[in-house]
């Protein structure tokens, strides 16, 4: 509580009696988070005027420019951080780290006792003989399995069959349910000892699984003895062997090796080719790249032998007509020289025998001869 001075002023004291407002209890100004500075109510012209003060500043702030708002606000949505712009903290770290790609090695572990090891690889061999016996069914009928598994196959074979039903489509063609439904049928099997019994389907089913069960069971048991199996062509008593040891064998071998290598036909180098992608120059008119593939270059080889012998045959064609040609000319050209040769002998004879007409008529008009001199 706040004490209160021993002497008020006089002008406080009228406006605090004129307005009624408490003394006490009034906020610090310098406490308040008002935008704007509180307005002294000493009097009414100091009001008045403080109110006009702040009309006219808000009118000048609306009359602002667009540009000036708009700038305030592109700069105001700056500053506001984003996906785009915050980055994930020590991810330049992580990323030097990626790109050094330490790996550790069996050094850089720690040792391992070779007892640990061989613990650990019994143990293992231990836990895969069992699991093949669960596959291959030798835990039923064993009263110690129920106490060392931790799943109980058969009631979870039985669970299944119970929700079996429930699980089939809304057609109802389930071949599980038609299979069921056939298991009361009657049928014949033969047994292990290869009799014929009589008995529902599912008995037979029954009766052949646990001959496959026995069957690899069987199997198994010979794979995983402790020793193995002993060879059948084992000789046993005196017994004479002929050749049993040939030191000539190896140099035999040795010698038919290197006749197979000589007689061996040489193997052909493969088939290289041209190709225009190894180095970049300018090429002639008329290049050809041929593909580096053997079935499409053999096809592009096919067509511009096609398109070579249609050239050749085209080109063959146009000579003939040439030579034709060149042969009606020179066959015209004597006829012409023909046709002129008989004019220059026929104009020869008719000038020859207008001559000898004159000559005729100049004889039969006998004219007597001039003196001479």
């Amino acid at each position: 509580m706040r004490s209160v001075p021993s002497v008020i002023p006089r002008q406080t004291f009228e406006a605090t009696t004129t307005m009624s407002t408490p003394i006490y209890g009034d906020r610090d100004p310098r406490k308040t988070k008002s935008k704007h500075r509180p307005i002294s109510s000493s009097t009414a012209a100091s009001f008045s005027s403080n109110l006009s003060a702040l009309i006219s500043s808000a009118k000048a702030k609306s009359s602002d420019s667009p540009s000036t708002a708009a700038a305030a606000a592109a700069k105001t949505n700056k500053r506001k951080a984003d996906i785009f712009t915050s980055h994930n903290r020590n991810v330049k770290a992580r990323a030097a780290s990626d790109l050094e790609q330490v790996h550790k090695t069996k050094a850089d572990l720690d040792a391992v006792s070779a007892s640990e090891l061989h613990r650990s690889r019994r143990k293992m061999e231990e836990k895969a003989r069992l699991y093949k016996q669960m596959k291959r069914g030798e835990h039923i009928g064993r009263r110690d399995y129920d106490g060392q598994s931790l799943v109980d196959f058969d009631r979870k074979w039985y669970e299944d069959g119970q929700r079996r039903p429930d699980d089939v489509d809304s057609d109802g063609a389930s071949s599980d349910d038609s299979d069921l439904d056939n298991a009361d049928e009657p049928a014949e099997w033969l047994d292990e000892f290869g009799r014929l019994r009589k008995g529902t389907k599912r008995e037979k089913e029954r009766s052949e699984r646990q001959q496959r069960i026995q069957q690899s069971a069987s199997t198994a048991a010979q794979e995983d003895r402790a020793f193995p199996q002993a060879p059948a062509n084992i000789i046993y008593g005196d017994t004479i062997q002929h050749a049993a040891f040939n030191p000539d064998a190896r140099i035999a071998e040795q010698m038919a090796e290197i006749a197979a290598k000589r007689d061996k036909s040489a193997t052909p180098p493969p088939e290289t080719h041209y190709n225009a992608a190894y180095e970049i120059r300018n090429r002639g008119t008329g290049f050809y790249a041929f593909s580096g593939d053997a079935q499409m270059r053999k096809e592009e080889m096919d067509s511009l032998a096609k398109q070579r012998a249609e050239t050749e045959r085209i080109r063959k064609q146009k000579e003939e007509e040439a030579a034709a040609a060149a042969a009606a000319a020179a066959a015209k050209e004597k006829r012409t020289s023909e046709r002129g040769d008989r004019q220059e002998a026929m104009d020869a004879k008719r000038d020859a025998r207008a001559e000898k007409e004159v000559d005729d008529f100049l004889h039969s008009l006998d004219i007597p001869n001039a003196p001479n001199g």
